[in-house]
């Protein structure tokens, strides 16, 4: 198992450094009324900082940076969203939501803002997300405008930098997590790439029910449960933060259903007995870990645990578009 706090703020470190500090395989929480999804200020991102302007009446405002994710010149799968993180709690959305514009392939995108609370001991105690309706269209241009330097942010608050965001699309994987079957279907493109054979959480450690996207990839990190502690689980594909990843367990699997697997168990593709993760035979982790990218969508339809949440990994695929519209914590209109 895994405290989820500790994960969110390793997570804020760099996603990728952060990996080799994780535990795994849990689906706790933290504990922390607003837990969600947060990512390290991006190198890649043009920022702009500047003192926010003093109002003719009073002190000037409190300043509100704002960091954000994917970074310029990535490729990211079809169902990651746009982030913006701030370092104050806002109080007021609308002037955010008119002043950042979003195309994709040049054309205005028809999505929305959502606001959620974030984690104030990592410095970000508020962030949105961005998303359409539907996933992003595949092999697509996404350019995002932050033209935000001195607009309102609420009473006493305002943006004191403006960026930008360019970045791409991959094919459109949609991964499917059958419990029924104990396989892992992978379309690509609308064609089937792939089929492989899964165990998932164990009745006492259950995995989420749901749509999962790829946070993280991890080519060997350690992982600590209850009762283990393994230094080199491979080809790990984060998909929680409490700690569910696709990932190799040669383990779970007999010699004799394919190469790397050492057993005595033989449950993948048959029972579910992980800690929560999805378990792999070590050839289909591995090629599943190449050809797959972050932001790549994995649904768990029938999966035995609670629902996935908001706030327990990149969950916004969970929340219905209207209720998206809304804005969450902070409305928009």
């Amino acid at each position: 198992m895994i405290a989820a706090r500790r994960s969110r703020l390793l997570l804020l470190t760099g996603l990728l450094a952060a990996a080799a500090a994780l535990a795994a395989c849990s689906t706790g929480s933290s504990g922390k009324p607003h837990p969600t999804v947060t990512v390290t200020k991006d190198p890649g991102s043009s920022s702009h900082s500047a003192s926010a302007p003093a109002t003719p009446s009073g002190p000037p405002p409190t300043p509100v940076h704002i960091t954000a994710f994917p970074g310029d010149g990535t490729t990211v799968g079809v169902g990651m969203p746009i982030i913006a993180h701030f370092n104050q709690k806002i109080t007021d959305a609308a002037a955010f939501a008119k002043a950042v514009t979003v195309t994709v392939n040049g054309q205005p995108a028809n999505g929305a803002w959502y606001f959620e609370y974030s984690d104030p001991a990592a410095g970000y105690p508020m962030e949105a997300h961005y998303r359409e309706q539907a996933y992003w269209p595949a092999h697509a241009r996404i350019h995002v405008d932050f033209a935000t330097q001195g607009v309102s942010a609420g009473k006493g608050l305002a943006f004191d930098d403006s960026l930008t965001l360019d970045y791409s699309t991959g094919p459109a994987n949609l991964l499917t997590a059958d419990d029924s079957t104990h396989t892992l279907t992978v379309m690509s493109d609308g064609q089937l790439w792939g089929a492989f054979q899964i165990s998932l959480g164990a009745p006492n450690t259950p995995t989420l029910r749901g749509v999962k996207v790829i946070m993280e990839k991890g080519a060997d990190i350690p992982m600590r449960g209850p009762g283990y502690y393994d230094p080199h689980v491979k080809f790990t594909q984060r998909l929680t933060y409490g700690g569910e990843y696709l990932h190799s367990a040669p383990w779970n699997c007999a010699p004799s259903t394919g190469p790397g697997c050492a057993g005595p168990q033989n449950n993948i593709g048959r029972a579910d007995t992980s800690n929560g993760c999805t378990n792999l035979r070590p050839a289909d982790a591995q090629k599943l870990y190449d050809f797959l990218e972050v932001g790549d969508v994995v649904n768990y339809p029938n999966a035995s645990g609670p629902k996935m949440q908001m706030g327990d990994g990149y969950g916004d695929w969970n929340v219905p578009w209207g209720e998206w519209q809304s804005g969450g914590a902070v409305a928009t209109t």
